[in-house]
């Protein structure tokens, strides 16, 4: 399994834990709510097409809701990607990797980790202002 820097692992953790809480405190409330009208569409509706309009518009909330974090989570992550790549391309840069000897690939490994290490930390730092936009979409989802 290859090396991975603390503070990306902290990155993937804090994260997680957000989206946990963001599903325990928002997701799952709406979900709820959308169920028990979807219970409520059975009892009242004439026919199939008004029980489907009727579903469909119970689970909108929640639709839009889950949608608003994928897309937040979504760009967080290419983001994230984007800087990993750009340590890539930094130690390309640094070192060819055709003619590398054992020395130059363990100080292109070492750079990569460094590089991969400030970037989780400064992913790190915005992790709150993830949490601020997740929030900020499930008011307007």
């Amino acid at each position: 399994m290859a090396f991975m820097p603390q503070s990306v692992i902290e990155v993937q953790q804090t994260v997680e834990a957000l989206v946990s809480e963001v599903q325990i405190s928002h997701l799952l409330p709406k979900q709820k709510a959308a169920f028990l009208c979807c219970a409520q569409c059975c009892d009242t509706a004439k026919e199939v097409k008004q029980l489907e309009g009727c579903i469909q518009r119970c689970s909108i909330g929640s639709t839009n809701a889950q949608k608003a974090i994928q897309q937040q989570l979504g760009e967080f992550q290419e983001r994230f990607q984007r800087a990993a790549i750009r340590c890539q391309d930094n130690v390309k840069d640094s070192f060819s990797m055709y003619d590398s000897s054992p020395s130059d690939q363990a100080k292109a490994h070492s750079q990569f980790n460094d590089c991969m290490e400030a970037t989780g930390k400064e992913f790190l730092q915005k992790i709150p202002k993830l949490r601020q936009d997740m929030q900020a979409a499930l008011k307007h989802a």
